[in-house]
């Protein structure tokens, strides 16, 4: 297990040794500092990192051997291991670096090298293994994919860029599912995913899990890679990146294209151009100033939704749950030839860090993050579709300051407090370009600005055994008086109040006892949570088919008034090390209760024109909440030097409190309540890898309109599998090529998520060169 040695340094050096007591050379080694990392390589085993100062911890990492975590003082020689599982550092679990099995709360990760092996260019499929989240692609490359944790809805899930919020202010929940399906995998070191609460450390949506994209922070000698490939479904993909340091720069650069020319149904064209880059250059040797970028340009044809309209009222049972038969009981997604939809975020980040002291020091932060969304569509397609061409927009800015400082004041506690500033803007346009005397036109713009104060604090007891970590938040929220431009209809939101939502307190404990001679430690954690409403929650309009009139109308969907969504969850578990570490067993038993949730009446029962006072027909209401329990449980073995094998059960029992989508159905849409999944790696010989990927999940329901009202569909749940053969073609001391192959849900089985149809089997190849 992790050992550790606390004493102060300036300046660190260190040895890197093979069991034999070898200087391994080449070793990257990584130094965490609070959320820094420093990367460098060793040179005849031995490393440097000259502006160290306090306690850090160290991680190093060698082609062949397990990678090992320390903490270390000054000229400590790092002695590495053949076979075992790797101990890593994590950031995201308490905000600040520290040791894997020091973990209270719930806690995966999966690095650069993990999502290599296993050819993933989207953040989200990468994650399909992990347990405990749900991962919906609607429809191929580049159409909407959601991520959900524990059995709560998308919007309840956190995603982090380098520990700063990245969300989509624009979006209806205001949360990141818009663009998850176009994070891809550029520049990055590492993705962690924390489950659970997390709302008092990174604020709004951090109820079920957080997901957190770590950068390439660059340094240490030059290095950097050119990879490109092609495939099934018209796909050609090209990345280029890399990183250094220079003097006092450290610095890392990807650029990204990938253009699917086909898609699933031969028409559904996707192209997503990204770049993601970090610098940072120290002042002195206590003080440095950082920046990041993270942007990416998208473009896809979508498909029409799944429907049952055009289906005879008899391939219906007259009650019940209802088969979901493609073309018999509902259409799935079909193509719709004039719909697309294009997107766009740019993420930059300032971040200066000063060291006031051996144990103190200043972290100052500003994040500006714009994201824009239009869609189109026109009269072609099936089912109904507007008579001309209309339009939609939505633009968000997001302008993020925050400053936080950190504190050892003793050798076994580490306090963190800080303060955050928030203004987030919005604008929805809505045209429906019909002729002037029937053309509607809607611009709203919206504002919020939002106040926090947070801490967090961790505390070791009994030889670093027991640990205790406390965490809190209180935030407030301003709505600014929001204007509208209505072209022919009326302002139904002209009278509304300004109404701000209440002030949100969350906290969370956990505690984890570590029994060094049995490999044992126990953890349990427990936490509230919320979710700010979005602005278009709050003002969104949208166009919509009525079946009472017949046609595409216009209608205002949100209320000024709505409250946050609140949640309070529990966790227990217990990781286990067995046989000189080489494998770990890990099970976690969780609980989360919903309070309260926002819901969306398309029925008329709760929002009722006649009383509703912004005269809406359909829209958002503070509606009831519901309970998700279940267990995680997970695996990894690594017995010998080139052989890996990773696999996860979870179970998801997810109800709300209300059947207030299909009468007579508490059971929670789109959750399966088993999934499986497992990862293997086998080195053939010194240059040939296989990788093979298994995921397989139980039925689900979904919901479609069905005679007279909202029906259950039963879908069967999906099982895949992806192999990776990897052959290294050419390597020397700076350079190496290696060519790939790698076939995608290779049993070609048929599937749809929440009725629109997966891809087949397919395959690609691609070369890589790599530089070091």
């Amino acid at each position: 297990m992790i050992s550790f040695f606390l004493i102060c340094f300036a300046g660190l050096h260190g040895l890197v040794e093979d069991p034999q007591g070898k200087p391994v050379d080449g070793a990257e080694v990584l130094l965490y500092r609070g959320t820094t990392i420093e990367r460098t390589r060793t040179q005849a085993g031995r490393f440097e990192f000259p502006n160290a100062t306090g306690k850090a911890l160290v991680e190093v990492a060698a082609a062949g051997f397990r990678r090992v975590s320390r903490e270390v003082e000054d000229n400590q020689v790092i002695r590495l291991e053949v076979a075992g599982v790797d101990q890593r550092i994590v950031i995201t679990a308490q905000g600040t670096a520290q040791a894997l099995d020091e973990a209270a709360k719930s806690t995966s990760l999966l690095d650069a090298e993990d999502l290599s092996r296993r050819n993933e260019n989207n953040v989200a499929e990468a994650l399909r293994d992990v347990p405990g989240l749900l991962i919906r692609n609607l429809g191929g490359p580049g159409q909407l994919s959601t991520i959900r944790s524990r059995g709560l809805r998308a919007e309840a899930t956190a995603v982090l860029i380098d520990g700063l919020r990245f969300r989509d202010v624009a979006a209806i929940q205001a949360d990141a599912s818009g663009f998850v399906g176009n994070l891809n995998v550029i520049n990055l070191s590492r993705v962690e995913v924390l489950r659970g609460s997390a709302s008092s450390l990174y604020g709004t949506n951090a109820a079920g899990g957080t997901i957190n994209l770590v950068t390439d922070t660059g340094g240490g000698p030059v290095h950097g890679g050119v990879l490109v490939e092609g495939g099934g479904l018209g796909l050609l993909r090209a990345r280029a990146n890399a990183g250094g340091a220079w003097k006092k720069l450290a610095y890392s650069a990807g650029l990204l294209h990938i253009n699917v020319r086909d898609g699933i149904d031969g028409n559904d064209a996707s192209r997503s151009s990204g770049a993601q880059a970090f610098a940072k250059y120290s002042l002195s040797s206590t003080s440095s100033f950082s920046g990041r970028l993270f942007a990416s340009d998208d473009f896809v044809q979508t498909n029409a939704s799944p429907t049952t309209s055009g289906i005879p009222a008899a391939n219906w049972p007259t009650s019940g749950i209802i088969a979901s038969l493609p073309g018999r009981t509902y259409f799935p997604g079909r193509d719709d030839p004039d719909s697309r939809r294009s997107g766009r975020f740019v993420s930059t980040a300032l971040i200066y860090r000063q060291t006031l002291a051996p144990t103190v020091d200043l972290q100052a932060s500003y994040q500006n993050l714009n994201t824009a969304r239009n869609f189109q569509n026109g009269p072609a397609g099936p089912g109904f579709q507007p008579t001309v061409p209309n339009l939609s927009e939505f633009d968000g800015t997001i302008n993020t300051a925050e400053a936080r400082l950190n504190w050892r004041p003793a050798a076994w506690w580490t306090l963190t407090g800080g303060y955050e500033f928030e203004r987030e803007t919005y604008r929805n346009a809505d045209d429906n370009r019909l002729p002037t005397a029937n053309r509607v036109a809607v611009q709203t713009q919206a504002a919020q600005r939002s106040n926090a104060l947070y801490f967090a604090s961790q505390m070791a007891f009994a030889g670093r055994r027991l640990l205790l970590s406390v965490s809190g938040r209180t935030q407030d929220f301003t709505l600014d008086r929001p204007r509208f431009i209505y072209t022919g209809n009326a302002d139904n939101y002209e009278r509304a109040a300004i109404a701000t939502a209440p002030r949100a307190w969350t906290g969370d404990v956990s505690l984890a006892y570590f029994f060094p001679r049995s490999g044992t430690k126990l953890r349990a954690h427990g936490g509230n949570a919320y979710r700010a409403p979005g602005l278009y929650e709050r003002y969104g309009s949208g166009f919509f088919f009525s079946s009472a009139l017949g046609g595409v109308v216009y209608s205002p969907y949100g209320d000024p008034r709505l409250a946050p969504d609140r949640y309070n969850s529990a966790d227990g578990g217990i990781d286990q090390y067995l046989f000189r570490d080489k494998l770990r067993l890990s099970g976690t038993l969780f609980y989360t209760r919903t309070v309260s949730n926002t819901q969306f009446d398309s029925s008329a029962s709760i929002v009722r024109p006649a009383t509703d006072p912004f005269r809406r027909t359909s829209g958002y209401y503070n509606g009831s909440g519901g309970i998700s329990r279940g267990v995680e449980t997970s695996v990894e073995l690594r017995p010998v030097r080139g052989t890996m094998l990773r696999s996860s059960y979870w179970f998801i029992n997810s109800d709300t409190d209300q059947d207030l989508t299909v009468r007579g159905l508490w059971t929670a849409l789109g959750i399966p309540r088993h999934s499986w999944s497992a990862v293997v790696m086998q080195q053939l010989g010194r240059r040939t890898e296989l990788t093979v990927d298994f995921f397989r999940s139980s039925s689900y329901y979904n919901a479609f309109f069905a005679g007279s009202g909202s029906r259950a569909f039963r879908f069967e749940g999906a099982t895949k599998i992806d192999v990776v053969l990897s052959h290294e073609l050419l390597r020397s001391d700076t350079y190496s090529v290696r060519i790939y192959g790698k076939g995608d849900q290779i049993l070609n089985r048929t599937y749809y998520e929440n009725g629109f149809r997966a891809a087949g089997a397919t395959g690609l190849a691609g070369l890589q060169v790599l530089f070091r």
